[in-house]
């Protein structure tokens, strides 16, 4: 499996002040991203951790039904809409968390490898989310992050908690998602390995060609 990567130089920490109680949602607000599920495990989350409040961060065409759901479930969550990558950045610096449980949507459509994955970690932010699709690929699962079985609203709860409520866990689990995201998604290091298949390719046709 050969991954495309991302720009370490650009996603990396900073010094920005990190907002302890908060998580982060980022992604289009679509069936498969999962937002719906994310809505329900902070209504539990809060029930327990007063200031804990969530950020999502994307639009979509369920926009005006999560907002709906937030509403009902009485969520503390600001829907902030689409925001330029800078912000997206800035914003995902100071989060605690970022959370989107992906799943399966009712049309079969799937995550793919879910590059917001990579971008957090790779700024010292851990991630929670399912074990779906290709995200346990992307996200070490007790390492750099806390996956929970797909749609199980009160193990996303339980495991955003356990990130907001540990500061030892968060600070390993940051330490760690950096090192991880350098180590097997660096676009840099990505592109030698891609340029390096390409040369054995074009080596092996030159030799049958000969």
């Amino acid at each position: 499996m050969h991954y495309t990567g991302i720009d370490c130089e650009r996603f990396r920490p900073s010094s920005i002040k990190r907002d302890s109680d908060l998580v982060l949602f980022v992604g289009r607000l679509v069936e498969k991203k999962g937002c719906e599920y994310l809505l329900r495990a902070m209504a539990l989350v809060q029930r327990e951790n007063a200031r804990a409040h969530l950020e999502v961060i994307g639009d979509g065409p369920l926009r005006s039904s999560l907002e709906s759901l937030a509403s009902e479930l009485s969520v503390r969550v600001s829907f902030r809409g689409t925001q330029s990558p800078e912000e997206v950045i800035r914003s995902m610096s100071r989060a605690r968390i970022l959370c989107n449980p992906s799943v399966k949507a009712s049309s079969g459509d799937m995550e793919g490898f879910g590059m917001v994955f990579a971008e957090a970690q790779a700024l010292g932010t851990p991630v929670v989310s399912f074990a779906h699709a290709a995200i346990p690929e992307v996200v070490s699962h007790g390492k750099t992050g806390l996956l929970c079985p797909e749609r199980d609203v009160t193990a996303l709860s339980l495991a955003i908690r356990e990130l907001l409520d540990h500061q030892r866990l968060w600070d390993a689990m940051s330490l760690t998602a950096r090192a991880w995201v350098k180590e097997r998604f660096d676009i840099a290091t990505q592109t030698e390995k891609l340029e390096a298949l390409y040369d054995e390719c074009i080596d092996h046709h030159r030799q049958c060609a000969g």
